[in-house]
């Protein structure tokens, strides 16, 4: 993250506009910006110090300040709503810490236009005692990052309805 949060700020300095989007793993980490931006990002790689960088067919600047509309857009939706406590902690990716109730609409509006802490919310669960993690929905790729994040965490896959059952018997097993 330190090597991406430079280059962000190095082009910044030349005028542009690169952002760190995601955190995902040790090793993995996603910028945002516009076409030029990521460009340079590719031509500069090595000078910057990473091994690659590989461009993302994606629609949009998520999770960086190109979204700021689309920010407010949700946080005019979560005007006026009511939300409980939850019944179990919700790590916020945006905070990488557990979503406190009272700042909920803030902390998704955030979400938005903020980077992504996955690798962090990963740390801090299982500081917090959290060894098991679960990807449900197609393919493996967060399963893959918890196992880059956090040594000796179990990881389960769920992309079917025929895995939910096999998924369940491996929790009550290492439970």
């Amino acid at each position: 993250a330190g090597l991406a949060e430079a280059a962000a700020a190095r082009r910044k300095a030349e005028g542009g506009r690169l952002e760190v989007a995601n955190i995902n793993a040790p090793g993995q980490v996603v910028v945002a910006g516009g076409a030029e931006d990521i460009d340079w990002v590719v031509a500069n790689i090595r000078e910057l110090g990473a091994r690659k960088a590989i461009p993302l067919k994606v629609a949009g600047a998520f999770h960086s300040s190109f979204m700021e509309p689309a920010a407010e857009a949700v946080a005019e939706a979560l005007a006026g709503v009511v939300f409980g406590p939850p019944e179990f902690p919700v790590w916020s990716n945006t905070t990488a810490r557990p979503h406190v109730t009272e700042d909920l609409p803030e902390t998704l509006r955030a979400q938005v236009v903020s980077t992504v802490r996955f690798s962090e919310c990963l740390t801090d669960m299982a500081s917090k005692g959290v060894d098991t993690f679960v990807h449900v929905g197609p393919g493996d790729v967060t399963a893959a990052m918890a196992k880059r994040t956090v040594e000796d965490a179990t990881t389960l896959v769920v992309s079917s309805p025929e895995d939910v059952d096999e998924a369940v018997g491996a929790i009550v097993s290492i439970g």
